[in-house]
């Protein structure tokens, strides 16, 4: 009697990590061959895939038979520490059109080091989708999703077009700010802001620069301040820009901005008298401070919308535009006059 066909044996990413005592996400990159990895680590984690003669495991695409009606929104960790009005109004948009379409909202932490509650949320097949708030660049969350094949889309920009991406327009929005800046008559603009591994910070910054060098003037490195993220990185920042003399200081984010503002006025440092304030997101924080902050205006609650409904539509089986971006709206306020 002819003994039955077995199954062919499979390693799961797990075993690999822990044979070769790397991460998960380094082996789901080395076989997918998506993301940043040294061909090294690549072809020593499919070289060991070989010897074993096994095949790696592949998880099932997300069954469309047992939908849970949920959806998860990924936000950063830091979230729980700090006022972004920005994220509260995206998360009010998505939950408004969740709920129009009969869906609830999961809620879960994740940052560059840590995707544990996102992972446990996948592996117990919470959601049937996932809306990551924040574009990060090498983001081990995309890994993850991919490896679960759950249907997903970011709010922000990818450099991967395959993915879906709900976004404002950052490049122009700070363009036209430092734009009419320097109409203004200032020329030693000051910029600081958050950590350029968020495609927003490096959309900004762009912007900054493309309108300097429309005119003619030099970006000086030296009046440029990134990754400010806490108190203490904050004030190493604005000592090392005011070392440069200033005429106007350009704030990546409205928290930023509403705390540079209180700490120039902690220094008798008079805006717009001696020191011109901007922001390049605008929220009330910035409105009920004196003075006043200009500041580039993009619709939150919108977007997060925009990103809540392509999901839904992914998820209803339609055909969607992935990639789909809103516009702005520049607000001059009594820190520029």
């Amino acid at each position: 009697m002819a003994e039955a066909p077995q199954s062919p044996k499979k390693v799961s990413i797990d075993q690999i990590a822990s044979a070769l005592g790397v991460s998960k996400t380094t082996v789901s990159r080395a076989l997918s061959g998506k993301g940043r990895i040294s061909e090294a680590t690549r072809a020593r984690v499919r070289a060991y895939v070989q010897s074993t003669g096994a095949t790696p495991a592949v998880r099932s695409a997300w069954p469309e038979d047992r939908a849970t009606k949920n959806l998860t929104m990924v936000i950063p960790r830091d979230f729980v520490y700090l006022d972004l009005p920005f994220l509260r109004k995206c998360m009010g948009g998505i939950c408004s059109m969740a709920a129009e379409r009969g869906y609830d909202l999961l809620l879960c932490y994740a940052s560059s080091s840590d995707t544990s509650q996102l992972e446990r949320q996948l592996a117990n097949r919470k959601m049937d989708g996932v809306i990551l708030s924040r574009a990060l660049n090498d983001d081990p969350c995309l890994d993850l999703l991919r490896q679960y094949r759950v249907p997903f889309v970011v709010v922000g920009r990818s450099e991967d077009t395959s993915i879906p991406q709900a976004d404002n327009d950052q490049v122009s929005g700070s363009c036209e700010m430092t734009r009419l800046l320097l109409r203004l008559g200032a020329r030693r603009i000051a910029m600081l802001t958050g950590s350029t591994s968020y495609a927003v910070t490096s959309d900004r910054l762009r912007g900054f620069q493309l309108a300097l060098a429309e005119f003619g003037i030099a970006s000086d490195p030296m009046l440029i301040q990134t990754g400010i993220e806490s108190d203490t990185q904050r004030e190493d920042a604005l000592e090392a820009v005011l070392e440069r003399h200033p005429d106007c200081l350009l704030c990546g984010d409205d928290r930023l901005a509403f705390d540079i503002s209180q700490e120039l006025h902690a220094r008798h440092i008079r805006v717009p008298q001696d020191l011109r304030v901007a922001s390049l997101y605008d929220s009330e924080l910035l409105i009920g401070i004196t003075p006043s902050v200009s500041a580039v205006q993009y619709d939150a609650e919108r977007l997060g919308s925009t990103a809540c409904r392509m999901l839904l539509d992914l998820l209803a089986g339609k055909e969607i535009q992935m990639r789909q971006v809103q516009g702005y709206q520049v607000t001059l306020r009594d820190s520029t006059k």
